[in-house]
């Protein structure tokens, strides 16, 4: 077993490096395809702690789930870009807050029906997967550190995210046949879709373009950010603790990502500019690689039942978006893109939105990126309503 402290980040770091490299390999990459680099950097470690090739204990662990999240968080942010995301209109924003609504309440209403079969703690894993839902991977991991979700809870909850996900994504697909049928059905406004291809025309100009940045780059990126990173965790620390929800490390993350989306708005954007974002996926692929590690295969076991809930969760989410669309009268690409944003995520929701209306495809990417904004917020107050209808 790898138990000395250097060896064991190389160890981590190593699994995270090849896993990029295969994904741009042409044979490989065909796999990624369907299971995507973060969900790898999760199982391998998985698979070698269960054959106890890794520790399930470590202080590299707990490093990296603290600051070096934070810091995940602050470099991932960074890159938000609001004004573009507000100019897209009542009907695509409408939509996908009624879309986090359907998670929010699916999450309930499944735990209130399934709870009685799951574990006591299962509703820490629920507001984690909530958060990935509505924002993405960082914003699970900020939940379930923040809530000190047990790792046999939260391992079930990875493969849970995956299989839904994608099995999500492909009926949402299969719906585009039906898009004229719904729009006259509901007598849809065709007009908003023009609209927004409109407003899309200024994003390009308000996103600060990425340049091929020299590696060291990133040294006083991950540097500065782990010292934003110890201020932040100090500073929650500080604050008084108000519940299960919110503890020393529920303020650190609350404050960091409020910080992030603040600097977005300064010319710390500029940052992108020197590959802020693709530090912080390194950073985010770490800690999923450091979470696997504390996880045995045996805890995925228990996926069966949180899979059934999972179906009906978000069953729940896709009538409560599709009974507002029949309300509102909104195209089915509105409908169809702010679900895939909320369940999916940044690189799977352009690809739907693309199907649909491709001259919209990059609707998809700035839904998926707001919710990021609010993820880690979202998931937390979900946790606390699950808590509270089943205590």
């Amino acid at each position: 077993m790898i138990q000395n402290p250097i060896l064991l980040a190389a160890t981590l770091g190593g699994i995270v490096l090849l896993l990029q490299r295969l994904e741009k390999v042409p044979g490989p990459n065909r796999l990624f395809h369907y299971l995507p680099v973060a969900f790898w950097c999760y199982f391998l470690p998985v698979m070698l702690s269960t054959f106890d090739i890794l520790p399930t204990a470590s202080p590299v662990y707990n490093f990296l789930t603290s600051y070096v999240l934070c810091a995940c968080l602050l470099l991932l942010l960074l890159n938000i870009n609001l004004p573009a995301i507000f100019r897209l209109g009542p009907t695509a924003l409408g939509a996908m807050t009624v879309g986090a609504l359907g998670i929010g309440i699916g999450a309930v209403v499944a735990w209130t029906l399934w709870g009685r079969w799951l574990p006591r703690e299962t509703w820490k894993g629920i507001g984690a997967l909530s958060a990935s839902w509505i924002g993405g991977s960082a914003n699970m991991v900020a939940v379930k550190e923040a809530l000190n979700t047990p790792d046999a809870i939260f391992a079930p909850m990875v493969i849970v995210d995956t299989v839904i996900t994608y099995s999500w994504m492909a009926f949402l697909v299969s719906l585009a046949p039906w898009q004229d049928r719904w729009d006259a059905w509901v007598h849809a406004d065709r007009k908003a879709l023009e609209e927004v291809n409109h407003r899309l025309g200024a994003i390009d100009a308000d996103s600060p373009a990425v340049v091929k940045a020299p590696a060291w780059h990133g040294l006083w990126l991950l540097g500065g950010a782990l010292l934003v990173s110890w201020a932040c965790l100090r500073l929650g620390a500080a604050l008084p603790p108000a519940g299960a929800a919110l503890n020393a490390s529920g303020w650190s993350f609350m404050i960091i990502t409020l910080l992030g989306v603040l600097l977005s708005l300064t010319p710390a954007a500029r940052l992108e500019h020197y590959g802020a974002s693709h530090w912080g996926y390194l950073c985010l692929y770490l800690l999923l690689a450091a979470i696997g590690s504390k996880a045995r295969l045996q805890d995925i076991f228990r996926a069966p039942l949180i899979l059934a809930m999972a179906f009906t969760w978000v069953g729940i989410h896709g009538l409560i978006l599709a009974l507002y669309g029949w309300w509102r009268k909104v195209p089915l690409f509105f409908l169809v893109t702010s679900s895939q944003a909320n369940i999916g995520g940044t690189a799977s929701t352009p690809l739907v939105a693309g199907v649909f209306q491709p001259r919209l495809a990059p609707l998809g990417l700035l839904l998926a990126i707001s919710g990021n904004v609010i993820g880690t917020y979202a998931g937390l107050l979900i946790a606390a309503a699950c808590r509270w209808v089943r205590p």
